[in-house]
């Protein structure tokens, strides 16, 4: 490497991976002067010929659109070269397509248009994409929803070379007919916007199998419109997916316009999309409350908390108990004289937040750790092995290491704080609200009070928790409950998951997370959701959930408000029938 080129790639803090490409790996990084994170998409010299790379490059540099993932620079060593990307943190349109949870046709719809609209700059520059795909369109989080942005270049043509070009490469599932013959034309690029509307709407491909299956029904089948699709979307994607493409649109601007008609026409709140994927189960927790365990209650449970033996502790906001796992045990530990309202465990150590005050527990008997200012409200974290407590009041976060004494200090100048996470045993994360822009700041900070790392969310957060997934967080948004988020920190990744119902309250487990919402005025639903956020089973639930959390692999304890009275369960999870693998 000569010292030119190294002193270029040094300019990068490489964060991780982020994805694979056909020539190479996509790289998180972050720009050492500036701080800005960027994508590095990695080509391998000997299998990416250097023509081929200043091509796209080209292609990449002359391609200034909202809607088209920008290239900022070209830096390389002695085996690989990377373009330096604009980075979208919302991962592929494929990863999205992937989640359980349809989407609605107005979110269908905004991204086909920034599809359409990207191509439309493409297609006014000459350039054909040639490869238009779910993973080749990335996403930006935005606080409407996602912002769409055209990637991958690298087989693009301009428009004069079509006659000449024979190759035929791509991707067979959107392949328009006459791409298998090695021509291409702008209509080739609606063909698979169309396969992309129509996957979108429906859940799946117009046409599957294997490459010389789909070439054939690309060259000789019609599509076939579900019924539920209204006149205008139906026939939207029929005029896209002609054979022939003179029959098509002329321009990604006229199928853009009969799209925007279309959707300012007809109502299609009412449409589901994705019908044709097969959903996850729900249950009604009263036809098999016999299966699990379940114990009446004196008192309203307002938090529940595993431990690492085979009891769990619960509490009300005056008393505190431990339970054994098939709650045929029970003991009071304390009564408080102060209103409780919150317990963390971790190490064998329990922590009880009052409103005023923390304690620690160390074989059963409290210690005093902390004492708020009068009429100050503050928030905490502890870590995951017990050995340092967060604080923030206002704009100020304390630290304190509960091992040595110490205690460190961090000051905000610009905002207060409104939520912190300690998602591993060295750091923790600070969200402070932006209210007028509807963004929220996050800082990433160890537990010796050092920044690591600052980022910019598209939402306002209302709260948030830690995961057993290293480096991520579970966050609900403020303005949209129904949405939440899982945001990994290195690399940075923010994906949203859109939910049926609003969440109010949220639990990682190790398999894992559940989310209770209101599912009428007289049940609860109990949301659980994989390790990715796909949707795999519900629960219907008497009454009012007033706390929930994992206290073995297989089991949620589960506090409820009843007409009857308050009431516990320990759910079986092995007894419903989801899809999950313990």
């Amino acid at each position: 490497m000569n010292d030119k080129s190294s002193s270029n790639f040094s300019k990068y803090r490489i964060l991780g991976l982020v994805g694979r490409g056909q020539f190479g790996k996509v790289l998180c990084a972050r720009m050492r002067d500036t701080g800005k994170l960027v994508a590095l998409k990695e080509l391998e010299n000997n299998r990416f010929p250097t023509s081929k790379l200043l091509r796209e490059l080209r292609f990449l540099l002359s391609l200034q659109h909202h809607n088209i993932v920008a290239c900022t620079a070209l830096v390389h060593n002695q085996k690989y070269r990377y373009l330096v990307m604009e980075y979208c943190e919302g991962g592929t349109l494929r990863d999205l397509m992937n989640h359980s949870e349809s989407l609605t046709v107005k979110q269908c719809f905004a991204l086909v248009n920034d599809i359409l609209l990207g191509l439309e700059h493409a297609h006014d520059s000459s350039i054909i994409h040639c490869d238009i795909k779910p993973e080749n369109v990335l996403l930006k989080v935005t606080s409407e929803g996602w912002q769409a942005k055209i990637s991958d270049f690298g087989i693009a043509r301009l428009s004069q070379e079509i006659d000449s070009d024979s190759n035929n490469t791509g991707s067979p599932g959107y392949m328009a007919p006459e791409r298998f013959y090695g021509q291409f034309s702008v209509g080739s690029d609606l063909y698979a916007v169309g396969i992309i509307l129509y996957e979108l709407l429906v859940g799946k491909r117009p046409f599957s199998g294997m490459p010389t299956e789909l070439m054939n029904a690309h060259l000789n089948y019609r599509v076939v419109i579900p019924n539920f699709l209204p006149r205008s979307l139906a026939a939207i994607i029929t005029r896209s997916l002609e054979k022939l493409p003179k029959r098509r649109y002329s321009s990604a601007s006229e199928m853009r316009r009969e799209l925007v008609e279309a959707f300012q026409s007809d109502d299609f709140s009412k449409i589901q999309t994705g019908k044709d994927e097969e959903k996850h189960c729900t249950f009604f927790l009263a036809q098999k409350s016999e299966q699990f365990a379940q114990k009446n209650l004196s008192d309203k449970i307002i938090a529940i908390i595993g431990t690492e033996k085979s009891r769990f502790y619960s509490t009300s906001s005056s008393t505190l108990y431990w339970h054994s796992l098939t709650l045929d045990q029970e003991e009071q530990i304390v009564k408080s004289e102060h209103e409780i309202r919150a317990i963390a465990f971790a190490r064998k150590n329990l922590f009880v937040l009052t409103k005023h005050s923390i304690y620690q527990f160390i074989q059963g008997k409290p210690k005093f750790l902390y004492q708020a200012p009068p009429d100050k409200a503050f928030d905490w974290a502890v870590s995951p092995q017990g050995d340092w407590l967060a604080i923030s009041t206002g704009k100020q976060l304390e630290i304190r290491n509960l091992i040595h004494g110490r205690a460190m200090r961090l000051e905000f100048s610009s905002r207060a704080l409104s939520c912190i996470i300690a998602f591993d045993r060295h750091h923790l994360l600070a969200i402070a609200n932006k209210p007028e822009t509807r963004e929220s700041r996050v800082v990433v900070i160890s537990r010796r009070c050092n920044i690591m790392q600052r980022l910019s969310l598209p939402i306002q957060v209302a709260s948030g928790i830690a995961t057993f997934t290293g480096d991520r967080v579970l966050l609900l948004e403020a303005d949209n409950r129904h949405n939440i988020y899982l945001l990994d920190i290195k690399p940075y990744r923010l994906s949203r998951l859109p939910l049926p119902y609003e969440v109010s309250m949220m639990t990682a487990t190790p398999w894992g997370y559940a989310l209770t919402g209101s599912y009428n005025e007289y049940q609860t639903i109990l949301m659980l959701l994989d390790l990715r956020g796909n949707g795999i089973g519900n629960l219907i639930i008497d009454g009012e959930v007033t706390a929930i959390a994992p206290i073995d692999i297989n089991l949620l304890a589960i506090a409820t408000v009843e007409v009857a009275g308050y009431k516990m369960y320990a759910i079986d999870l092995k007894k419903l029938d989801i899809d999950l693998v313990f």
